[in-house]
């Protein structure tokens, strides 16, 4: 907006002026000509947006009309319409070699008209000077404001890029959601259908199917809590809490069905100082929900050892089963929503437990190798004794 009312306001102005300080002052060698090349040069400012393609033919075309105008008119206010032209020139020229060059040749005609009604003394070459070195600096900050309104055009498209990509891909995370959960639903509502249709035929006996029945809407019951619990707004219970306390309490919560089904809880290395600022009971969910899984994991008796320690700042939890691994193509999907290998499971528990992680500033990998087992880490911000005192 500036940079238009410079070149398409204070610049005719200008020009005008000049043309009248001339003809005033007696300095102009013919007045119509100078009128003319004037109003030509005002013309061609107002014309070279209509010719893209011919932006460098019009530049030049506009340089020596300048020329021809300052020659005429005899001012050394000429000097503005030079730096004023220059500008608009070396918007687009990104090589700061070709803006010193352009600058250089500009200064050489501003400098050829100037030097051809001034009297030859040492202060007109030293004005001369002093005038290219001014002009050099003029392309220097041209061409910082131009490089640094190019960075800031860049970003805000950039923003507005990932704004658009962010905005399109929750869209599609909800999409992917809307059908899974449909699809999902869809199941126990068509085998409750059936069983009610087969009923109609019995005279609505339905006792031979209660409990398939009382099953498939447990199903159900339990499928819409988990997606509830998967589109909660991120967690704000947070307190500075004790990691190890946090891994013993659920060790007490699973170790019965890890006996029930023959397996082994190890967890024997461990730092019982580590703290973190977290909601505790998102967390224990997030453990009991890694646990269950790798104790179903294991067909025969195995074990699941759990780790606790620091590392560069991070609370590190590492929990290693002995089951059948997971496979390479699976690996890549299994925090995805509804994404499961279980037979009854309704594939959110990872995608919850990744949310809960990620809410706290943490991070949650897998690795996994088939007929030895799975590991998961969990890396939390670690919070400092200092931080601890000092809340």
């Amino acid at each position: 907006m500036i940079s238009r009312i410079v070149y398409y306001v204070v610049f005719p102005l200008y020009v005008v002026f000049v043309v009248y300080s001339s003809i005033t002052l007696g300095k102009d060698l013919n007045e119509a000509m100078l009128i003319s090349l004037g109003l030509l040069l005002i013309v061609s400012m107002f014309s070279d947006i209509r010719f893209p393609k011919q932006v460098t033919l019009f530049s030049v075309l506009q340089f020596l009309i300048l020329f021809s105008f300052h020659y005429v008119s005899q001012l050394n206010w000429c000097y503005s319409l030079y730096i004023i032209l220059l500008s608009k020139v070396l918007y687009p020229i990104k090589k700061v070699s070709i803006a010193i060059f352009v600058g250089a040749m500009s200064m050489l005609l501003y400098t050829g008209a100037r030097l051809s009604y001034m009297d030859v003394t040492k202060y007109n070459y030293l004005a001369v000077v002093s005038d290219f070195l001014t002009s050099l600096a003029v392309v220097f900050i041209i061409q910082y404001i131009v490089k640094t309104e190019r960075e800031k055009n860049q970003l805000i498209e950039q923003i507005e890029r990932e704004s658009s990509f962010y905005q399109s891909e929750k869209l599609k995370v909800i999409g992917e959601l809307a059908a899974g959960m449909a699809h999902e639903i869809r199941n126990p509502l068509t085998t409750i259908k059936g069983f009610l249709q087969l009923s109609k035929s019995q005279n609505y006996n339905i006792k031979p199917w209660y409990e398939l029945l009382s099953d498939e809407v447990e199903r159900m019951t339990e499928l819409t809590g988990e997606f509830l619990e998967f589109s909660k707004p991120r967690i704000t219970c947070y307190q500075v809490s004790s990691m190890h306390e946090c891994l013993q309490k659920v060790i007490s919560l699973t170790e019965s069905e890890a006996r029930i089904l023959r397996h082994q809880l190890q967890y024997s290395e461990y730092s019982p100082d580590l703290h973190v600022y977290m909601d505790a009971d998102k967390m224990v969910q997030v453990f009991v929900n890694l646990i269950k899984n790798a104790l179903e994991a294991m067909t025969e008796p195995g074990k699941v050892t759990i780790r606790l320690y620091n590392s560069k700042g991070w609370v590190h939890v590492v929990l290693t089963d002995t089951g059948k691994g997971i496979r390479p193509a699976d690996l890549k999907k299994i925090f995805d929503p509804f994404f499961t290998t279980k037979q009854t499971g309704t594939g959110l528990g990872l995608s919850i437990s990744l949310k809960i992680i990620q809410d706290h500033g943490g991070k949650l990998e897998v690795s996994s190798t088939e007929g030895q087992g799975t590991s998961f880490m969990i890396r939390l911000p670690l919070r400092t004794r200092e931080v601890i005192e000092a809340t």
